[in-house]
């Protein structure tokens, strides 16, 4: 393999450099540590300070840019892009994978490549300095004086944290990325810290969930737990592969899991996404701190602002939103779930809300055999709440999971969505959707569309009639335990 690479490079004229920088930095001030003109490819970065500065890695904000650049690509803090969270140093502990490595006594490594056409910079913002010395930084990287060759592409490196505390206990899951564009998610790492009220384990919380290109060719990767999706099983246990791992995790006098940092690499399994890729992890009421690894051409979508120190320390109160950038133009659609499916009430049974809804409708759905964790955490108020369709998407678990024991997303169920479309004039129109179980679609009262899956997500087109003015559009959707792992989610668009 090295052998391989060895071969393109000299093929294409690579020349290789180093850039060493032992900066005096100064608190409050942005240090260039590295700029380079022309077109080349970062090959390896090494970051190191003293190990008993224990905040300089959460308080040192790194940003990268490429090409010019207004808007960086990457931006994390220091100790975060290289998957120490909690504000730790390299001292905790060790990560021995392909794209980062944290070597004895805080250094710091990454291999990820990252291409420019025309130029890069990396800067970093250091906040507070304890020791006052002891910075060091490496980039190895090849030029080229032909150009960027051909094999790079308009691929640009990216990544960017994001961190909850606490995050909503049996609500909304975790989000860790959420691009638009043409790239593919090559990673990310995460940080967990437990916090109360919660008797579960954190990773009960919920599988990942990718949701691709929802606007075109909508798609979706579904996982069963947390723990699942950074390849372990039954929990997790310290250790560090090329691909996945757990380098930390803390537990406390009782023998529960108080704090765990994991990583995953997507090096031979990428998810390449042509238009968006919104990415999720199951989640109970826990700080969570992560940072997402993609590459995608540019321009990029900020879809977090990282706040300065004082506001992101692992104490830091962030909850969802605090600091997310906002969707200029997500759909929004009105909910209420879970409702049965019963012999009595099969999902073919119409209720009235279905025809025409008062917004006032209001039901109890009982998680029956569950073990609640919460005082009334068995049932669920049923009531429309408002959701944002991400990307296209419009997921009824936002608003139905009880509190339960051991996490059990809701099968045997459906759910409403609600929407009011405005036309300017009469007319035909075609509505494509996307989605997996069984799924009734209705415009103003009329049902135009009924059809099942029972094999994962896939796609009908069909024909509907819209008045001018507002048109309502209702979709009643199942969820059952199948190939897509109990995702209640589904796309609609109108062409």
């Amino acid at each position: 393999m090295a052998l391989e690479l060895v071969s393109k490079l000299l093929a294409e004229g690579a020349k290789a450099h180093r850039v060493s920088s032992t900066p005096e930095m100064k608190e409050g001030k942005w240090h260039t540590l590295f700029e380079c003109e022309g077109a080349g490819v970062i090959t390896h970065l090494w970051f190191t300070f003293p190990p008993e500065d224990m905040h300089l890695g959460r308080r040192s904000l790194v940003r990268m840019y490429w090409d010019g650049e207004k808007n960086p690509s990457v931006e994390a803090p220091l100790t975060d892009f290289f998957g120490i969270p909690f504000g730790h140093t390299g001292r905790q502990y060790r990560i021995s994978s392909k794209y980062i490595t944290i070597a004895p006594k805080n250094g710091l490594n990454c291999y990820f490549e990252m291409p420019f056409a025309k130029g890069a910079k990396i800067e970093i913002l250091p906040e507070q300095i304890e020791s006052g010395g002891g910075f060091y930084f490496q980039a190895d990287y090849c030029a080229f004086a032909d150009g960027l060759p051909e094999r790079y592409g308009k691929q640009r490196f990216h990544a960017q944290f994001r961190f909850e505390n606490p995050a909503e206990n049996y609500g909304r899951n975790y989000l860790w990325l959420d691009a638009t564009g043409r790239g593919a998610v090559v990673g990310m790492t995460l940080g967990v810290e437990t916090r109360e009220p919660q008797a579960d384990s954190w990773y009960h919380g919920g599988g990942d969930m990718i949701l691709v290109d929802g606007e075109e060719g909508a798609s979706a990767l579904h996982g069963i737990g947390a723990e699942d999706f950074f390849g372990h099983s039954w929990g997790v246990e310290e250790f560090s592969a090329p691909y996945i791992g757990t380098p930390l995790q803390e537990r406390d006098r009782n023998g529960k899991i108080r704090r765990v940092a994991l990583y995953r690499f997507f090096d031979r399994d990428p998810v390449p996404f042509e238009k968006s890729a919104r990415c999720i992890i199951g989640a109970l009421a826990n700080a969570y701190s992560s940072v997402a690894y993609w590459y995608q051409e540019e321009p990029h979508k900020v879809f977090f602002r990282t706040p300065k120190a004082d506001k992101r320390m692992p104490w830091s109160q962030a909850r969802y939103g605090t600091y997310d950038v906002r969707a200029k133009a997500a759909d929004e659609w009105r909910l209420l779930a879970p409702f049965k499916i019963t012999g009595e009430e099969p999902f073919e049974k119409a209720r009235a809300l279905e025809r025409r809804e008062t917004g006032r409708e209001r039901f109890v759905y009982e998680a029956t055999g569950e073990r609640a964790t919460l005082p009334g955490g068995d049932r669920i108020a049923v009531r429309w709440r408002k959701v944002s369709a991400h990307h296209g998407w419009v997921d009824f678990h936002e608003v139905a999971r009880p509190a339960t024991k051991y996490i059990k997303l809701q099968t045997g169920v459906a759910g409403y969505a609600v929407k009011y479309i405005t036309s300017s004039r009469a007319r035909d129109v075609r509505i494509r959707v996307a989605f997996d179980d069984e799924m009734m679609v209705s415009v103003n009262g009329k049902q135009v569309f009924c059809g099942r899956h029972e094999s994962g997500i896939a796609e009908e087109t069909f024909a509907a009639h819209f008045k001018r003015g507002r048109n309502r559009v209702l979709v009643k959707l199942s969820n059952e335990a199948n190939t897509t792992w109990r995702l209640w989610a589904f796309t609609l668009s109108v062409e």
